[in-house]
């Protein structure tokens, strides 16, 4: 495999506070890598920087061999990059189908083949086991189906990778198992994936590679079964164990459409 996704040397400040320190990372083509830590590492600040939402104040980014430093989200979307949010980014009021036409939309021409039906549409909603629900509004569904439906919204882009953020966070263990075999689906159709997530059992069995952060920086890179006894790792959480950690603990729990760092 090949660098899809390269973080190199990448700080991020917020008046005082130092959300990012020096941050490197590669992401392989084809991979599905794990990036966690604990909350205040800088893990959805390094999401922001890579997507586009927040400018780096040093260090580089690149995709699929282009520069992506300080590019504005829209066009890092349009190279091919996806992504999810800790809150679910639907819109409550349109049906389940016209979430799926919006998100289309964010594809430049140059990148779109054939043209994009209601019947592709009901293809992802068929994938993430939402077809009975297309015409409901997005609003009407629980937690964990709006973010189901967010994956859809995402794969009607058409992305390389997808970067997830806590897909697991807040829903229940169904809807997790779901969203794994998604995700496993998808890996072996070709989808790069990047996520940050807290419930470790989620991220130790469908990860190929587990960055860790702390405050700001990468401190272990490895494989899953090796990340979790690097004793780096284990004090870093407060020397506790990574299955001390509490998915629910770290569920979002505020308004859908709202950024913020709470990893």
């Amino acid at each position: 495999m090949s660098a899809l996704l390269e973080v190199s040397d990448v700080r991020k400040s917020f008046g005082g506070l130092q959300a990012l320190s020096g941050c490197s990372f590669t992401v392989e083509r084809g991979s599905v890598t794990g990036l966690i830590g604990p909350n205040g590492s800088g893990k959805t600040t390094m999401f922001n920087v890579i997507t586009g939402y927040e400018h780096a104040d040093s260090g580089a980014v690149r995709f699929d061999g282009h520069d992506i430093t300080g590019m504005p989200a829209g066009k890092v979307g349009g190279l091919g990059v996806g992504r999810t949010f800790q809150l679910s980014r639907v819109f409550g009021r349109l049906t389940l189908l016209e979430n799926l036409r919006v998100g289309r939309r964010g594809v430049p021409r140059s990148r779109r083949g054939e043209l994009f039906s209601d019947q592709r549409c009901m293809e992802l909603l068929d994938f993430v086991g939402l077809t009975r629900l297309a015409q409901e509004p997005a609003g009407s569904l629980s937690y964990g189906q709006r973010k189901l439906v967010e994956l859809a919204m995402v794969l009607a882009q058409e992305p390389s990778v997808i970067l997830l953020d806590e897909p697991a966070g807040g829903i229940n263990p169904t809807l997790i198992g779901q969203m794994a075999e998604r995700i496993a689906q998808l890996n072996k159709q070709g989808v790069t994936f990047l996520l940050v997530e807290h419930n470790m059992e989620f991220v130790m069995g469908i990860c190929d590679v587990v960055a860790v952060m702390e405050r700001g920086a990468v401190i272990a890179v490895g494989e899953p079964g090796m990340v979790r006894n690097d004793p780096l790792v284990l004090d870093a959480y407060l020397g506790g164990s990574l299955d001390d950690e509490d998915p629910v603990a770290a569920a979002p729990s505020a308004a859908p459409g709202i950024i913020g760092d709470r990893s």
